[in-house]
């Protein structure tokens, strides 16, 4: 049975953090998970993300336009692969098919049992800091509910460090308390499904007692987060 949709309605003003209003609880205010990563990042991921700035303007070439063409790539992959997964056989269009055929191949539709849904919206109200977000998939591979998050990356990139895909687990962490709390769902398995134009989809998966270090690690982030709030309506 598919999941009833929340009655969530996202928010993106201009020039500031997207958020999320929810009709059942107009007087609470759900920052964006994305936000909240993105608010909290490690300087690490900062200086990695400075030094890829300073790379492209050295190149010649705009860093905001780079990424704003490669999130519209992203966003039609995404959609494309939503149908994908529901089954509807979509058509690869020539400039996203590279990532598409990958995608395709991969084996682990070899353990699909079924998709429980796509871009679907969940909330928490329960904790630190009010969040919601909007999960790519929620599947079953082998009788077990599984959050699978697709991320699209660009030609010649390497697969992804240990750091990054602790945030795509961070992120999934958050979708697993939201479908906990709203449809009483437990998940106990992450794959963060990593799609390129010119090598095999990579997967990174947890479960088990590994699902440990990303409560601990959204929790900081949440704890974080609430920090930053807090010294911006101090100033």
């Amino acid at each position: 049975m598919p999941l009833q949709p929340l009655p969530l309605i996202q928010r993106n003003p201009a020039g500031q953090a997207r958020y999320y209003f929810n009709e059942d609880k107009p007087h609470i205010k759900y920052s964006s998970v994305t936000s909240i990563l993105s608010a909290t990042q490690s300087d690490s991921t900062r200086y990695a993300l400075k030094r890829w700035k300073a790379k492209i303007l050295a190149e010649g070439g705009d860093p905001e336009e780079t990424r704003n063409e490669a999130a519209r790539r992203g966003s039609r992959i995404h959609d494309w692969f939503e149908q994908f997964l529901l089954g509807n056989n979509p058509e690869m269009p020539e400039d996203i098919a590279p990532w598409c055929e990958h995608l395709v191949s991969c084996n682990l539709w070899k353990h699909l049992d079924h998709v429980v849904c796509t871009e679907h919206q969940v909330c928490s109200s329960e904790g630190l800091v009010p969040f919601a977000g909007t999960l790519d998939a929620l599947i079953k591979i082998n009788g077990e509910f599984c959050l699978l998050d697709l991320k699209t990356k660009a030609p010649r990139k390497a697969k992804p460090s240990k750091q990054i895909s602790n945030e795509a687990m961070c992120q999934l962490q958050a979708y697993r308390l939201g479908l906990k709390e709203n449809y009483g769902i437990q998940v106990d398995r992450f794959l963060a499904l990593y799609a390129f134009p010119d090598q095999p989809a990579f997967p990174v998966g947890a479960a088990g007692d590994e699902l440990k270090q990303h409560e601990t690690h959204w929790t900081k982030r949440l704890e974080a987060y609430d920090l930053i709030q807090n010294a911006d309506m101090n100033v």
